[in-house]
């Protein structure tokens, strides 16, 4: 986290260019950007922290520390920017201050109930010890994730910068709208950090209808979540926009972007927490292609050509596009997961493939490239 604090700070400009910034925008997103920077650090703590809970089966105590960072955003955001009482109004610098505290205190919160609690995890400096080994199993198991990570970042690039041939406004309604959708993002994040550790364990028992009681009770729970968020987005996307910015044709943009954007919001909650399960279980590479159908298979095709014929709004429905299209890859992994959880029974279609010899070579990449569970 310090190597990459360093590095932001450095290159602060060109990464800022790269991103998409325009003459324009690149004194906000500097002054932003230098003060949520310091931010990675602690949402770096607390989310180790976080998984060494989870290991220890503990999903309590991450998921509150979570919730906290939320509520205290969510209460924060309006404050900073637009200023309440002793504090004045700083706009887009306020909700950089806001998103800043609220990482700060949940990383506080974690730290403070492991230090009074009784934990496998010790504190003493003589446990910190570079093994190779260790390294290797933690990134075999990292490295599917932090493939989805750059591949996500890539694509928020390039989207940034087709923005930037519309206007100022459809940039920083872009940064609106993934505000918002990460606020119901959240508490399914909370879902994942309870649902990961559990289903692990049940798998390694060889408790398989756990496993699927897991994945049934948790999507069910995500697409409730997910729906609620929808429904506030659909029916009242101006006053929730109204938290973010005045400015009429901002509001505007950014309004069209929640109705659109968000379509088919519900249907992303169970593919989530499939791809958590997958990787809970040890799949982490059928998570990850899991991950790249939805954001390079169809979200970038779309990003590419709807524009192209619905202008600003064909960004936004590229996000609907691909959420929609990835729906039919998901139902595929999960009846091929759910029938592994079933030994010895197989869907038809995985019957046809593998009966077939042309398909051998094809059979042996995709085992090889981490679809075991077929």
């Amino acid at each position: 986290s310090i190597v990459f604090l360093w590095f932001g700070y450095r290159y602060q400009e060109p990464l800022l260019i790269l991103f998409g910034c325009t003459p324009e925008t690149l004194a906000l997103s500097k002054g932003y950007l230098s003060i949520a920077l310091p931010g990675s650090l602690f949402a770096m703590v607390q989310i180790v922290l976080g998984n060494i809970l989870q290991g220890e089966g503990d999903t309590v105590l991450p998921v509150a520390a979570s919730l906290a960072g939320i509520i205290l955003n969510v209460i924060l955001d309006p404050v900073f920017i637009f200023g309440a009482g002793p504090v004045p109004a700083m706009g887009l610098n306020g909700a950089a201050w806001a998103g800043l505290l609220a990482q700060a205190g949940s990383m506080a919160m974690m730290i403070a109930v492991m230090m009074r609690k009784r934990t496998y995890l010790s504190w003493s400096i003589r446990h910190f010890r570079l093994r190779p080994r260790i390294f290797l199993a933690i990134y075999k198991v990292g490295f599917p994730a932090l493939v989805m990570e750059l591949v996500g970042v890539l694509v928020m690039v390039y989207m940034n910068r087709i923005l930037a041939h519309f206007s100022f406004e459809a940039v920083a309604a872009l940064g609106i709208f993934l505000r918002i959708r990460s606020l119901v993002f959240m508490p399914v994040g909370g879902l994942l950090q309870g649902t990961m550790p559990i289903a692990s364990f049940a798998f390694g028992a060889g408790r398989f209808e756990r496993v699927k009681e897991v994945m049934v009770k948790a999507s069910t729970l995500a697409v409730v979540i997910m729906s609620l968020g929808w429904l506030a987005m659909q029916l009242y996307p101006q006053w929730i926009v109204g938290f973010f910015s005045q400015d009429a044709r901002l509001t505007m943009i950014a309004v069209a972007s929640l109705r659109l954007g968000t379509l088919v919001l519900p249907v992303v909650g169970p593919i989530i927490i499939l791809s958590t399960v997958l990787q809970a279980i040890g799949k982490g590479m059928a998570a990850m292609w899991l991950s790249l159908a939805r954001q390079v298979l169809f979200f970038l095709p779309g990003l590419i050509w709807l524009p192209h014929y619905l202008g600003l709004n064909g960004v936004w429905l590229a996000f609907t596009l691909s959420e929609l299209l990835s729906t039919g890859i998901f139902l595929v992994f999960w009846g091929a997961l759910w029938k592994e959880l079933q030994p010895g029974r197989q869907t038809p279609i995985f019957f046809l493939i593998r009966s077939g010899a042309w398909a051998k070579r094809l059979w042996a990449w995709l085992r090889w490239q981490g679809f075991y569970f077929w």
